[in-house]
């Protein structure tokens, strides 16, 4: 960042914006100021300036017609418009529009700025609202009931400070987010078509944190993971003042490289020296962010201030009833369906400690009802939170211990781009190596690290296969998304189906290396877990040939997915197919891998496979 200008005078050596021979010295002054400041990088970055223009689209947010594409021209048009405060009335200010602009030429004139001093009565009453006192970027694991959450979300929080607040009682602060204004009947087709192509506009809104954590947490059962920044008094009132400067305007929202990552990123950078995002790669995620953030330096020390997990209450409810012994298990069961409570022999055969941690897991179980149910369900859930207060009395006084699940913040997890190298052997075609790249983002053998779990969400993930006598496509998927959907909580009625969708470019089976076909896989099922750790998945479908019609499949998927530890992980389908031309021909897939390591940057798999012809094969694979 510049120092302060020491003087007009220093001003007038630097070469300067054309001006007219007659004009007069404070004209030549705002011109010197201009070239010298127009093309500051933090002056392109509060007019959001990338490649020869602003991404925002409004035009109030400039003062020059040729604002939008010229910085040194709007810098000009903004000297003016604050020198011309004196003769305005409050509604028209310009440094009340733009209080980050002032308080950034302020810094950088110093004594020689001539703007009036004015008072912003609606800026200061937002301010006193917001009590800022420090900044925390909020990532919010993917989820998979919207293709715009597959890759995770990400807010900012505006933390408050005075005795009524503290990191204790976080759903007191305000929180910021960027999203598109899609209509509230948008498809997901629509959706997805929208935001690869432009079709929406975007903009920030600012809202009471705690509706963000209900619907995320609470409603959507996501990880909230809060990473506060370390900022100085002046950075966080410039961030506020341009946050004030933004209420209102537009931007253009792109899927991949204009989402929440990508401008809340530029936000931020506002005030810092070094990107948060990757410039090589052509999609931003927000991942991306929150793994560079613990490994950058802002001002002599760490940029990240703290790391903290926002608990919901359904985690809570999850950690809890997942430390439950069988017996208490059941019996907490019986206390969601029994029409009488606590006639159950289930529970009744408890001892005073078990029946103390069953009913503290039921009080977190009906709160959760009250807000999240319908009103007949809050209804009956206040009436048996009741009962259940009046049993908790008649038991002694006790410690109750729960041993809490552990999960890891989302910069320790996997990389999401990969880079393969396999050999392997197939039956009827030989020795082979493979070279795989991988877009994004996750399959299921990743580590279950800040994302959905039982999830798979890849895309443009591509194989291509060599030997001595030849080179070939093995496949290339465009997009391959799939979730289990499985609630560990069996005291939720659960009415989730497992589904799976992909769309790709292969080889038509295992025994041929030149019959290419583009299909869809579609299919819907159910899924369950046992004893945490293997889940069991049945998946009905279809595969539709997109190149030879005839050749479309039903099929079923039989899955079974096992974690060992956070070492091994392995994964193995079985898939009956039948084909719908008139030959009717009926086969077996098998498709079964496993993971070894549990690295952020890499792993090792070993896979075998079945489809005509047979094949196994073992792979490293580097991850970025």
């Amino acid at each position: 960042m510049l120092k302060p200008l020491s003087s007009i005078a220093y001003l007038s050596f630097v070469p300067f914006l054309p001006v007219n021979a007659s004009a007069s010295p404070i004209d030549s002054q705002k011109a010197a100021i201009v070239e010298q400041l127009g093309n500051h990088p933090q002056w392109l970055k509060l007019l959001h300036f990338q490649r020869g223009e602003s991404l925002i689209e409004s035009d109030a947010f400039f003062f020059a017609p040729e604002g939008r594409v010229n910085p040194k021209a709007e810098l000009l048009a903004t000297l003016e418009e604050f020198e011309n405060d004196a003769n305005r009335t409050n509604q028209e200010l310009a440094q009340c529009r733009f209080p980050a602009r002032y308080l950034w030429l302020k810094k950088q004139l110093g004594s020689q700025f001539s703007a009036p001093k004015v008072r912003c009565e609606k800026l200061e009453g937002w301010q006193e609202e917001n009590q800022l006192d420090s900044i925390s970027l909020i990532f919010v694991t993917g989820y998979m009931g919207n293709p715009a959450s597959f890759f995770g979300h990400l807010l900012m929080k505006l933390n408050k400070e005075g005795q009524y607040y503290s990191s204790k009682t976080p759903l007191l602060d305000s929180s910021v987010n960027f999203g598109a204004n899609t209509g509230q009947r948008d498809n997901p087709i629509k959706y997805v078509t929208y935001g690869l192509l432009g079709g929406y506009s975007a903009s920030f809104s600012q809202e009471d944190y705690y509706r963000y954590e209900f619907g995320y947490a609470e409603g959507e059962q996501r990880e909230l993971w809060e990473y506060e920044l370390n900022l100085t008094e002046d950075e966080l009132k410039l961030l506020e003042s341009h946050l004030w400067e933004l209420q209102g305007k537009e931007f253009r929202y792109y899927f991949l490289d204009g989402n929440c990552a990508t401008y809340m990123a530029s936000f931020i950078s506002i005030v810092l020296e070094e990107p948060l995002l990757k410039n090589a790669q052509p999609w931003d995620m927000p991942l991306d962010i929150f793994k560079a953030l613990p490994n950058k330096q802002h001002n002599n020390q760490p940029l990240v201030k703290s790391i903290d997990k926002r608990e919901s209450k359904y985690s809570r409810i999850k950690d809890k009833y997942l430390a439950l012994t069988g017996r208490e298990q059941e019996a907490a069961k019986s206390l969601t369906i029994d029409k009488v409570l606590f006639a159950n022999n289930s529970y009744a055969q408890l001892s005073s400690y078990e029946k103390s941690r069953v009913l503290n897991v039921m009080f977190d179980y009906y709160e959760l009802t009250i807000v999240d149910g319908s009103e007949d369900e809050a209804n009956l859930a206040k009436s048996r939170k009741v009962k259940l207060m009046q049993e908790r009395l008649k038991l002694p006084a006790l410690d109750l211990e729960w041993e809490m699940s552990k999960s890891a913040p989302p910069h320790l997890a996997q990389n999401p781009m990969k880079i393969g190298l396999s050999t392997g052997y197939n039956s009827e075609l030989g020795g082979f190596g493979q070279l795989n790249f991988r877009a994004a983002y996750y399959d299921y053998l990743y580590l279950e690290t800040s994302r959905f779990n039982d999830s798979n969400a890849t895309f443009f993930d591509g194989n291509v296969r060599f030997s001595n006598q030849d080179i070939w496509l093995d496949k290339f998927d465009v997009f391959n998304v799939s979730t289990l959907n499985i609630r560990q909580v069996d005291l939720f009625e659960d009415s989730q189906f497992a589904w799976s969708t992909r769309l790709t470019i292969e080889q038509k089976d295992l025994s041929c290396n030149d019959c290419e076909r583009a299909r869809w896989f579609g299919a819907l099922g159910k899924a369950t877990k046992l004893n945490g750790v293997i889940s069991f998945y049945a998946m009905p479908g279809v595969n539709v040939d997109l190149s030879h019609y005839k050749d479309s499949e039903l099929n079923i998927t039989f899955g079974a997915l096992y974690t060992a530890s956070e070492y091994w992980k392995t994964h193995l389908k079985l898939m009956p197919a039948s084909s719908l031309g008139a030959d009717s021909e009926q086969k077996l897939l098998i498709d079964w891998e496993s993971r070894l390591g549990n690295a952020m940057d890499w792993d090792v798999r070993l896979n075998v496979k079945h489809n005509k012809s047979s094949e196994v094969s073992m792979s490293y694979a580097h991850y970025f």
